[in-house]
């Protein structure tokens, strides 16, 4: 390591790398000052990749974390750390230790386990299909089982937030706001759906309005970054929300995965409630 805001981060994985560069990204979120330069090891299986990974930290010595279930290979990396004195992690061990501890069984030690071809991972797939055939709009008349409705103008994340939803299984559709076009609620097939809300600052809209119209070749829609338009459209989408009670998220500034949370808490809230009823 040099410089204290500067840091060589080696993120090794037996599986994919998806694991310990999620974790990794939690954690550096708490460090926005600090200059990344991470280094991906991905499928490291065998002594040859160790090799790789040892001439490596020669030139950029930092930090490894790790998610390595093969003992061999795992050994290996951390006699490598070791012997060179550099910090390491494996990161699934605390909680590995805990569910073993508390379930009383043993790890499999089989890599890349959580990316297993199973009942979960189609049910996954066929809610991120589900959010493709339903996008802005498409298809609400057949929303029969879907788990939720993401209303809102143009530009408030609906489509993004819709596909992060279908990673995570749930059955998505998302329908955008127009101007003088009535919502078609009488279309919605399924009453007793969870509709939500979303909503943003109208000149942050706008900003992100401009960027997309320089991006499109063709900008027949000279309304569509007004200041004054987009606050009405904003004025009225509230007005929807709020005869219907629908809960509203405000999705200024926030990330996919923020406003997803938010509307999984909302939407779990409403299941209890109906449970109660």
């Amino acid at each position: 390591m040099t410089k204290k805001n500067e840091l060589h981060l080696h993120l090794v994985s037996d599986s994919t790398g998806e694991t310990v560069h999620q974790y990794a990204r939690a954690g550096l979120a708490q460090f926005p000052d600090t200059n990344i330069t991470e280094h991906i090891w991905t499928l490291v299986r065998n002594k040859a990749h160790i090799d790789a990974i040892d001439r490596n930290l020669e030139k950029n010595p930092g930090i490894v974390l790790f998610s390595v279930v093969n003992e061999e290979v795992r050994e290996m990396l951390e006699a490598l750390c070791a012997d060179k004195g550099i910090p390491s992690l494996s990161i699934l061990d605390p909680v590995v230790d805990l569910f073993s501890n508390i379930l009383g069984a043993q790890r499999t030690r089989r890599a890349g386990a959580q990316h297993k071809l199973d009942t979960a991972y189609f049910r996954r797939m066929a809610a991120v299909e589900y959010a493709v055939v339903h996008d802005d709009g498409l298809n609400i008349e057949n929303l029969h089982d879907a788990d939720m409705l993401l209303v809102g103008v143009s530009r408030t994340s609906k489509t993004p937030t819709s596909m992060y939803l279908g990673h995570r299984g749930f059955k998505v559709g998302n329908y955008a706001l127009v101007p003088n076009v009535p919502f078609p609620i009488e279309k919605i097939p399924n009453k007793n759906i969870f509709i939500i809300g979303l909503t943003t600052d109208p000149k942050r809209l706008m900003q992100v309005r401009k960027t997309r119209l320089q991006h499109l070749s063709d900008s027949t829609n000279p309304n569509y970054a007004d200041i004054d338009i987009i606050t009405n459209e904003v004025r009225e989408a509230r007005k929807l929300f709020n005869k219907h009670n629908w809960p509203v998220i405000d999705v200024s500034r926030r990330s996919v995965e923020e406003i997803a949370a938010s509307i999984i808490h909302l939407h779990r809230k409403w299941l209890d409630q109906k449970d109660n009823v």
